[in-house]
């Protein structure tokens, strides 16, 4: 018989609560779905819902943004015999470390069952829409799904330098009691492709991020504009085209750089109702408002309204997450670097002489309601493109961000200094978002900067839940 996995999919309910207005989902057999779906708004709770399960802190709350993930990629330290040494030596098989991969991979396929609700229940009341917001909450629907099997992919699929033939994990597009079978790699991109495709021409028909569709739609009734403001919070179009480079790069081969080059570059591209670009890279000026997270270069992030009171418990002198200082500044900081990226950094010292070395990125001004963790962002756009176009080209880009973080201008001559320049970068850039362990798998890093441990299969492929239901042939 066929490895198959079993996920329990249940009914959800849907109800306001907070003065956030941000869903409570509990899982309920008895919702009517008539009921749930009989309108517009049904559909906007539901996908709010699914939202709320991308920012559960074992999806990107948390565990894929700054906790799990980055202790994978060497970006914490940690005491000795503690299940976070453990997640940086990639023991697998101690039971803490394989509790918080089935936490990650449950709630991911929660967040896969709470869109497929909402897509099986969709095609038939599209009457129910206003203008283009059929378009919108499928599309945004069909991008969390690409997102998170693609996530799940990342984390428990092969390295993409060697895919095999074997069943990895199932691509779940139907919610069911039944067993959904795994698939191949090939079968499992496919689906995943299918998805992004489908989401990029809905949105681009309807999302008002793109200003030519927002200058032309006709009027929407007031929970609908609320349900379209701020976009980058949401699955737009341009976060569609975003994952669409970051998934044809993992992919790989001239073929599918092609394609990542040109996705990344229609997002570098993008213009606004003034013709001024619609996502611009962090600057200097950005360090002296606060904004270490860089909002403007958000091209997707989620909103949590309660981060800067997570910021200060977690990044500060008592933060779990802290790298000594003799470490981080020589091998990233050069002495008298003007990077703006060092000034993210602080160091933290309690009465008794301890130090913390830690990032500040995530504190908020508690005046200005930004509360967004990043998903993606406008840098990993210049990363993909710089990879996939011609050294003349990386070289071009590689300027305009060097002025941007105000770091020394490198001419980039051969391939390899690209690769070396690149993983610099995803350390430097991304601390703290989860980014660079994925870098380091697909560029099959042997040796990963502070690790103890090389990196190969075993360090880079997450063995799948312990407790998932298989059946071997």
């Amino acid at each position: 018989m066929e490895n198959k996995i079993f996920i329990l999919i249940a009914i959800f309910s849907l109800s306001l609560s907070g003065c956030n207005n941000w869903l409570d989902v509990r899982p309920e057999t008895e919702v009517d779905l008539e009921d749930m779906y009989a309108d517009q708004q049904g559909f906007q709770d539901a996908l709010t819902g699914a939202y709320l399960d991308l920012k559960n802190d074992n999806a990107y709350g948390k565990d894929l943004t700054y906790n799990i993930i980055e202790y994978l990629a060497q970006h914490w330290d940690c005491a000795s015999e503690s299940t976070e040494e453990e997640l940086s030596r990639y023991n697998y098989t101690h039971t803490a470390v394989q509790d918080a991969f089935e936490n990650i991979y449950s709630q991911l396929y929660a967040a896969i069952a709470s869109v497929n609700m909402i897509l099986e229940q969709i095609d038939g009341k599209q009457e129910v829409f206003e203008q283009g917001m059929y378009e919108i909450i499928k599309g945004e629907a069909l991008a969390i799904r690409a997102f998170c099997h693609f996530d799940l992919l990342r984390l428990f699929g092969p390295m993409p330098t060697q895919v095999s033939g074997v069943r990895i994990l199932p691509y779940v597009t139907s919610v069911s009691l039944a067993y959904h079978e795994h698939h191949t790699y090939e079968v499992y991109t496919q689906l995943l492709e299918n998805d992004l495709l489908l989401a990029d021409s809905l949105l681009s028909t309807a999302d008002p991020i793109i200003f030519t569709i927002a200058q032309e739609r006709e009027e929407l009734s007031i929970a609908a504009e609320n349900f379209l403001v701020k976009r980058q919070i949401r699955f737009n179009y341009y976060a569609v085209k975003a994952l669409e480079a970051r998934f044809y790069l993992w992919l790989g081969g001239d073929e599918n750089k092609a394609k990542a080059y040109t996705c990344a570059q229609e997002v570098i591209g993008a213009l606004d109702e003034d013709g001024q670009p619609l996502f611009s890279l962090g600057s200097s000026s950005d360090i002296g408002s606060q904004n270490y997270v860089f909002t403007s270069e958000h091209i997707l992030a989620i909103y949590d309204y309660q981060l800067a009171d997570k910021a200060e418990d977690m990044f500060t002198m008592e933060s779990p997450f802290s790298k000594e200082r003799d470490i981080v500044v020589p091998d990233l900081y050069a002495a008298g670097t003007t990077d703006i990226r060092f000034q993210i950094w602080q160091e933290y010292t309690a009465e008794n002489g301890a130090k913390s070395f830690t990032i500040k990125k995530y504190h908020q001004d508690k005046t200005v309601d930004v509360n967004q963790i990043p998903l993606i962002r406008l840098a990993e756009m210049y990363f993909i493109a710089m990879e996939c176009g011609t050294l003349a080209e990386a070289d071009a880009l590689y300027e305009t961000f060097c002025l941007s973080r105000d770091i020394p201008l490198l001419e980039i001559r051969s391939e390899n200094q690209l690769k070396d320049i690149l993983l610099d970068e995803y350390n430097k850039e991304f601390y703290g978002e989860g980014q660079a362990f994925y870098a380091f798998k697909r560029l099959a890093v042997e040796n990963i900067l502070w690790a103890q441990d090389p990196g190969n299969a075993e360090t880079y492929v997450v063995p799948l839940p312990l407790n998932e239901v298989n059946y071997n042939n």
